[in-house]
């Protein structure tokens, strides 16, 4: 295999999106895409400073970041602190296990018109859908991580009479760390890809309704922004 020199490996990841770029610009300019339907390239970053100038970008983006991070943080400390009781008490997981279980394989996009129901088209809708996601995903994660404990961690612990405590924070938590991370780092997504779904649906601020209002009102420059 040839060697990759150093200016390649920096302008080789540039190649793909910028031929895209290219071809799209040339497609709405000649006409072949409808500029009504879909914005070219530089309309889209002309109409990005604009947005961001008149301060309605950021508006709505603050509005979809604090939905996104609270509901986010609430469901993930619920999923850890769920997901270390389950992992290390028999009892718990008899309790609490079976309950997640029946739940977890309901797509989250589903909650929506229940939450919408219950608690109407306002904040508490949306963050708790966020909440419900990461819960569970954490949750999942948190349990596998703490029962992939290696069995010679486990036995040392038994042998120097740690607390169940100092048991949890000194060798479970650390070993289960990687899939916890791992179960943040997929919830975050998740939330986000959640959060746009439910502005669209039924919200009157945030991006993913500016998105959805651009839409109607056939503005693609802001769509695509």
């Amino acid at each position: 295999m040839s060697a990759i020199s150093k200016k390649q490996k920096i302008l080789l990841p540039f190649i793909i999106p910028l031929a895209i770029l290219i071809v799209w610009e040339w497609s709405v300019r000649s006409g072949i895409l409808p500029n009504t339907l879909i914005a070219s390239p530089f309309q889209v970053v002309r109409d990005f400073f604009e947005l961001a100038a008149n301060g309605k970008l950021l508006v709505h983006s603050l509005v979809s970041l604090y939905r996104l991070l609270l509901g986010f943080a609430i469901g993930s400390l619920i999923g850890l602190a769920l997901g270390v009781m389950v992992g290390t008490s028999k009892f718990t997981e008899r309790l609490i296990a079976p309950t997640i279980q029946f739940l977890a394989p309901i797509p989250p996009i589903a909650w929506i018109p229940l939450l919408i129901i219950i608690l109407g088209i306002g904040e508490a809708s949306k963050i708790g859908l966020i909440i419900i996601a990461s819960l569970i995903v954490v949750y999942v994660n948190t349990v596998q991580g703490i029962r992939s404990t290696d069995q010679k961690l486990v036995d040392v612990a038994h042998v120097l009479r740690k607390s169940d405590k100092e048991f949890v924070k000194k060798v479970l938590l650390p070993s289960a760390t990687p899939h916890i991370f791992t179960g943040l780092r997929v919830a975050l997504g998740l939330s986000w890809i959640l959060l746009i779904a439910a502005e669209v649906i039924a919200s009157s601020k945030g991006l993913g309704w500016l998105i959805w209002d651009s839409r109607n009102f056939s503005r693609p420059d802001d769509l695509f922004v």
